[in-house]
């Protein structure tokens, strides 16, 4: 199962990326890597070029451009959403997602 690379969108706490990479995840959030303030479609090509799994809480601007993906047959890493949730809970969940499923698992999914 190949290794999933995280992209955290700027909804989500930095704090996430640097505990899941303590734990020995490959996490980088927006805020690291000057991202901050970019629109979602940046984003998303921001993870797309890194080869990263894009996790957010922003289903409604993602699901839409999800969908323009598919129409239009381009692909990604995946784009993984959650209801806003607490830092233990959104690390718990994501590091349990990681050891279960393999980046080719999520390739284009938006889940």
């Amino acid at each position: 199962m190949a290794e999933i690379k995280l992209y955290l969108d700027e909804d989500i706490s930095p704090e996430v990326a640097v505990v899941l990479r303590s734990r020995g995840y490959n996490a980088v959030s927006a805020h690291e890597v000057g991202m901050r303030g970019k629109g979602d479609e940046e984003q998303l090509e921001y993870a797309i070029r890194n080869g990263r799994v894009l996790l957010t809480f922003n289903t409604r601007h993602f699901a839409p451009i999800a969908e323009e993906f598919y129409l239009k047959g381009k692909e990604h890493c995946g784009i993984v959403v959650s209801k806003k949730i607490g830092l233990k809970e959104i690390i718990k969940l994501t590091a349990n997602m990681i050891n279960k499923t393999g980046s080719d698992d999520l390739k284009n999914l938006f889940d």
